[in-house]
């Protein structure tokens, strides 16, 4: 489950799950950054000799501490550097950066490192540097006398060696913690675009902005496969189309909300454009329609209409000539490629459409709507833009609020439930569209999917035999018994050709009609009247030119 703080940021959790590709790649570009750093970097090798700063014990005197601190500076300057630098033969400034000293632990163990190009020159130099150093604090040039009342006195612990590997951090160090640093830059960042971000994320932030339920997510849409606005026509099995389902079954009269005037009256409305108020307002019509349902959809978005696009319709009269009683109904609701769905395209003159968009007239047409249709769903333009859908929602029976997570923002989203209750309608549902595909919900779908096949090639037509022909044909088959042996009916050619039986396809058409519809557009009489009539042609699975005219003529008003 989903959890939210109080200022309705994400959980940690959820932010994981659903930024974790920032984090990947966060993670991949310090692992990236690390590793340019370690191969641009120039190698250097350091190797280092140890000295042990004691006291010199002399009679009849007291030891002095050795100052640790003191003794880390004169290693690194002075005549230390001077000796080195000769016994090397080497300039003491330049020798000077590529020396260092500490104290190892609590003991008085001071470090003489010395870092060079190569191996054998870090051994050289740390050990001419710890010589140096023991021959300056020992005072190995003064008398034996200087020597004996010297206060400190220094020994070689660990002689210099050779380095294995170069200096500084190698790649089992520096590769890790660019990935470290990366994942902490990438959870940064990830929360600060979480708390600057004012976008809705989820269904629990819709209801908090609505102050009202979210019945429906419905998922992404590529438009690689077909137009979001028709998801029922290319992919009637996808997670989007069985949402539109879920969500005409929330939406049906009973759960919900019922018109006591007849069919019930849906506004599909949203705070700004291209959140999905079309594609909504397509489907849940589609959808209704494939349920049983009788719908009219009005295209009530007069500066942007798409509906007449998106179904493909022909139109002469529009909403804004029903408006203005030019055109009845009949003649405004076209019909749609889907059976029982009719469109009110936003024909005429958009600006008098706009005008005329007033409660009055909208109640007069609303009521004949009502009469006609169980479910009468209108897409409205943007609330906060164009004041048409507050004047559609006094007219309604419901508003279902579209809100994209990619595109609405929080104080949209409440900013049109405050206005659509201000005119006095209180019933707000919200639907979150254009949600994240779930790895179920995908892994369904191309399980589910149908697999497009082919259409199959029909079987040719044998040639059609002169109708005057026919009775100077010999029958056919074997001795003129026919292929079917003596004594068993002859098949007719449509039988044979498959042309008696109308296809799938054909029926959808219109085609394929039965045999008395046949006969009364031969001529409106049965077969037996015709036989009486003398007509006692075989049937050679031909029409006649009347039977041809006639069977484009009905297929053509279907």
């Amino acid at each position: 489950m989903q959890r939210r703080d109080r200022i309705g940021g994400l959980t940690e959790m959820t932010l994981l799950r659903r930024h974790g590709l920032w984090l990947v790649l966060a993670t991949i570009a310090g692992i990236v950054g690390a590793m340019l750093m370690y191969t641009s970097r120039s190698i250097t090798y350091s190797s280092t000799a140890q000295v042990d700063v004691e006291a010199h014990v002399v009679a009849n005197t007291t030891p002095v501490t050795p100052n640790m601190t003191t003794e880390t500076q004169v290693a690194t300057s002075g005549v230390v550097v001077t000796s080195t630098a000769h016994a090397l033969r080497l300039n003491p400034p330049q020798l000077q950066s590529h020396l260092s000293a500490k104290v190892s632990g609590t003991a008085n163990i001071l470090s003489i490192t010395c870092t060079m190009p190569t191996r054998p020159a870090a051994q050289r130099c740390a050990t001419a540097a710890a010589a140096a150093y023991i021959a300056f604090r020992n005072m190995a040039s003064a008398n034996k006398t200087a020597q004996a009342h010297d206060p400190l006195q220094a020994t070689l612990v660990t002689a210099a060696s050779a380095p294995g590997s170069p200096a500084g951090l190698g790649k089992k160090i520096l590769l890790p913690l660019g990935a470290i640093l990366g994942l902490l830059v990438g959870v940064g960042a990830m929360i600060l675009r979480d708390r600057a971000d004012d976008r809705v994320r989820d269904r629990a932030d819709v209801e908090r902005c609505l102050e009202a339920p979210v019945i429906a997510e419905v998922p992404r849409v590529s438009r690689r496969g077909g137009s979001p606005a028709n998801v029922f026509s290319w992919a009637p099995q996808s997670p989007a189309a069985e949402a539109y389902r879920y969500l005409r079954a929330r939406l049906d009269p009973p759960p919900l909300v019922a018109s006591k005037e007849g069919g019930m009256v849906l506004l599909v409305a949203g705070a700004r454009g291209l959140e999905g108020r079309t594609s909504v307002a397509a489907n849940l019509a589609t959808a209704f329609a494939r349920g049983g349902d009788t719908v009219i959809l009005v295209d009530a978005d007069t500066r942007r209409p798409s509906l007449s696009r998106v179904f493909g319709a022909r139109y002469e009269h529009g909403l804004g000539d029903l408006l203005a009683g030019r055109a009845s109904l009949d003649e405004a609701a076209v019909p749609t490629e889907v059976p029982g769905l009719r469109l009110v395209a936003a024909a005429g003159d958009n600006a008098q459409t706009q005008d005329m968009l007033e409660v009055t007239r909208l109640e007069q047409v609303l009521v004949r709507m009502r009469a006609a249709a169980d479910v009468i769903i209108i897409d409205s333009a943007p609330v906060l833009e164009v004041s048409d859908a507050l004047t559609l929602a006094r007219v309604s029976d419901l508003v279902v609020v579209v809100a994209d997570p990619r595109r609405t923002r929080r104080g949209d989203a409440s900013s049109v439930a405050q206005q659509i209750r201000a005119v006095g309608l209180g019933t707000i549902v919200g639907v979150l569209n254009g949600t994240p595909w779930s790895p179920w919900s995908r892994t369904l779908w191309r399980r589910t999917r149908p697999k497009f096949s082919p259409r199959p090639t029909p079987a040719p037509v044998a040639p059609a035999v002169p109708e005057s022909m026919v009775t100077l044909l010999p029958p056919g088959g074997p001795n003129g018994q026919g292929e079917n042996g003596p004594g068993e009916a002859k098949k007719t050619t449509d039988e044979q050709n498959g042309e008696g039986r109308p296809t799938a396809r054909q029926q959808e058409n219109g085609e394929g009609q039965p045999a008395a519809r046949q006969q009364q557009n031969a001529g409106g009489q049965p077969a037996a009247r015709q036989q009486q009539n003398g007509d006692r042609r075989p049937d050679t699975g031909r029409r006649t030119g009347n039977q041809r005219r006639s069977g484009h003529d009905d297929e053509a008003g279907e």
